[in-house]
């Protein structure tokens, strides 16, 4: 049996990323082919996102057992800044905007992978490309009881993700059972 080489100067986990971000364009794209509007578009992005979140926050956690519990939302925003985003994005982002006595921040994504390859078209600016990121971040949020609201928000130089905590859900047990 031969042994099975990496070819030269090529880098597996680059490869993953312009892999991923080509076949989030066709998922794009044809989503855009079949809804048509790209508000409809960026609905079913952050619904695919969002189921995506809640499966990715039991990932994080089993992974990142030395992450405290977080207290507030400065904390929140610094755990998802740090540890979450680099996990599964592979960069880093920053926290900044904050509003709302902290109960708004943004999370600035420098170089996004999604966006590597694609321009989005002048016709298409209600499209918000990079909704399923936002919609992962509500998932994961809200597997750990935290409901937030999320917008994705593209700018030539870098992808915005505006974050605003509602409230921490309780849990709900069916009745007769404590």
């Amino acid at each position: 049996m031969s042994k099975q080489q990496k070819p030269v100067g090529v880098d597996a986990k680059k490869m993953s990323s312009e892999l991923f971000a080509l076949t989030y364009g066709s998922l794009v794209a044809e989503m855009l082919k079949d809804y048509e509007d790209p508000r409809q578009v960026n609905l079913q992005l952050d619904k695919v996102g969002f189921n995506m979140g809640i499966r990715l926050a039991d990932d994080f956690l089993s992974k990142q057992a030395g992450v405290p519990k977080c207290t507030d939302c400065r904390q929140m925003a610094e755990t998802l800044s740090k540890n979450v985003i680099p996990a599964y994005l592979g960069v880093s982002a920053t926290v900044n905007n904050w509003e709302s006595g902290d109960r708004e921040f943004s999370l600035q994504i420098e170089n996004n992978p999604l966006t590597e390859f694609v321009e989005v078209p002048q016709d298409l600016t209600s499209l918000h490309y990079s909704q399923m990121i936002a919609g992962a971040i509500r998932g994961g949020l809200e597997a750990v009881h935290i409901k937030v609201t999320t917008t994705a928000i593209e700018t030539p130089t870098n992808t915005v993700i505006k974050v605003k905590f509602i409230e921490v859900l309780k849990d709900n047990l069916p009745a007769g059972e404590d």
